[in-house]
Parts: structure tokens; sequence; C-alpha cells
């Protein structure tokens, strides 16, 4: 059963969730999201004991960003003629 995109747009998100909840939501495992917070890639709320992490902040990390023909990962192409013996 899939939810139509006008109850997904009117659906609230939450300011702040949990290191639980974020594990959950993104799948990432606790070293990491501890290590993310550490260098300050998450934004935090602390309230007492308690460390809340941003929803904007897990989102943004989270959301895909184009990258340009010069910023692909892996080994650089070749530049040459190509299929000729030099």
């Amino acid at each position: 059963m899939s939810i139509p995109s006008s109850d997904l747009a009117q659906q609230k998100l939450p300011l702040t969730v949990t290191v639980a909840t974020a594990r959950q939501i993104s799948g990432l495992g606790n070293t990491t999201l501890w290590g993310l917070i550490k260098d300050r890639k998450l934004e935090v709320i602390r309230v007492g004991r308690r460390t809340l992490i941003t929803f904007r902040s897990l989102e943004a990390l989270l959301t895909p960003t184009h990258r340009s023909e010069q910023q692909r990962r892996g080994r650089p192409r070749k530049i040459g003629v190509a299929g000729g013996a030099a």
C-alpha cells in the first residue's frame, strides 16, 4: 500500500531524534554516528545527559548531492588516442 504524495507533504518532521532513532532512520552504526557528532558533521542538542540530533542535519548528511564529472570517485580516465599503438 502506498501513501499519496499529498499525505507525505503534510507530515510533520521531528525537530530532533535520539541517536537510536537516527541509527534506525539512516542505517548507520552507533560508532559512525558518534564519530559524525564528534567531527561536528551532525548538529546535536544536549538536554541534561540526553543527546538529540537535529533532524535537518541528519537529512542534510544523507541527501545525495550531484557530482560533476571532475568530482568522480575512482581512477582518473586516461587521455590519449583510443586503440592506437604508439
